[in-house]
């Protein structure tokens, strides 16, 4: 149809022919530059450790379009070793060469800025592969060929969509948090766990509930400092005057919950303890309904005001407890 529509517009089919040829071949000598591009972000820039969950799983889905570009390129070469290999060392090269490329890269990073080598990162490197020779395959004439190659193509989408999983899940509950502050986390989505660090001490319950349907089990350990923070939320505070939240102790007497607030300044100098909002409370057995009022913590930072335009973390932790426990936490909003 394409074909027919340009014939009838004054342009031959073989005019078309050259002119995606052209673009074919235009398209194939930018890969080596995109991918000489491409290399330095594999060791400087990227997401930090307080970006947003989004930003970070999309940058690392770039190990999958690289290492995917990298293989188209050397599909383009592979004319050349026709002569010289059968198919199947072709094929065998075509797979190695990336994947081992993929091994140098992270034992560089190592080397470079200490970053240990990942198997996410190594999962990616080969779906990259694997995508583009399972869809760029040569022609395969027999069904049985064609059957495996079908399967394999499938199993290929599949495992993408493994990969982009968790940048929908962040995604999903970043627009969640939007829609849902001021409350900064209710517990009543699973996904509302990950907006925490250290998510695996954090733990949906059902069976002690302070609001709602659901509440966070807490498990704490006998480290010197252990608890949680809430890193990925909203952080925009200004005009609120109260941080609210509910915590459940099941212990027989009371107990100290240290609670830390600091703004972006602060993570961002390393600022000393005087810096941030810092109090201890006091817990009574069963459900404490706390507050901490937001217009003290603003004035905390000696020699300056926190910033609550860009309010950074809110933690929660205990010191040195004898023996493990599990904390409840529930409904941590603002007003």
């Amino acid at each position: 149809m394409f074909m027919v529509r340009c014939e009838r517009a004054g342009v031959s089919g073989a005019a078309v022919q050259r002119q995606v040829s052209a673009l074919h071949t235009l398209v194939r000598r930018s890969i080596p530059v995109l991918l000489v591009i491409g290399l330095p972000f594999f060791f400087v820039g990227g997401p930090g450790f307080y970006s947003a969950r989004s930003r970070v799983h999309l940058w690392d889905l770039g190990h999958i379009l690289y290492f995917g570009l990298f293989t188209l390129w050397l599909t383009g070469l592979a004319s050349d070793w026709q002569a010289a290999l059968s198919r199947g060392r072709r094929l065998a090269l075509l797979v190695l060469l990336p994947f081992v490329a993929g091994l140098i890269i992270e034992c560089l990073q190592f080397a470079v800025n200490g970053r240990r080598p990942g198997m996410d990162d190594l999962f990616r490197n080969t779906l990259g592969i694997l995508l583009v020779l399972v869809f760029q395959c040569w022609p395969l004439q027999e069904s049985r060929q064609r059957l495996c190659l079908g399967v394999l193509r499938a199993a290929s989408l599949v495992l993408l969509c493994c990969a982009l999983w968790p940048l929908f899940r962040s995604v999903r509950d970043e627009d969640r948090a939007w829609r849902e502050f001021p409350v900064l986390a209710d517990f009543e989505s699973k996904g509302e766990l990950s907006r925490w660090y250290h998510a695996n001490q954090l733990r949906q319950e059902k069976g002690i509930v302070r609001h709602g349907s659901c509440s966070a089990r807490v498990q704490l350990s006998t480290a010197r400092i252990s608890g949680v923070t809430l890193l990925h939320f909203p952080h925009d505070w200004h005009g609120y005057r109260w941080l609210r939240f509910s915590v459940y102790n099941p212990l027989n007497g009371p107990l100290e919950l240290n609670c830390r607030l600091d703004d972006s300044r602060h993570r961002r100098t390393h600022g000393p303890y005087s810096d941030r909002f810092n109090t201890q409370l006091v817990l009574r057995p069963g459900w404490n309904d706390l507050a901490i009022d937001l217009e003290e913590a603003e004035k905390a930072p000696k020699g300056r005001r926190m910033d609550m335009s860009h309010i950074a973390g809110f933690s929660l932790f205990v010191v040195q407890q004898k023996a493990p426990l599990a904390l409840f936490l529930d409904h941590v909003h603002l007003n």
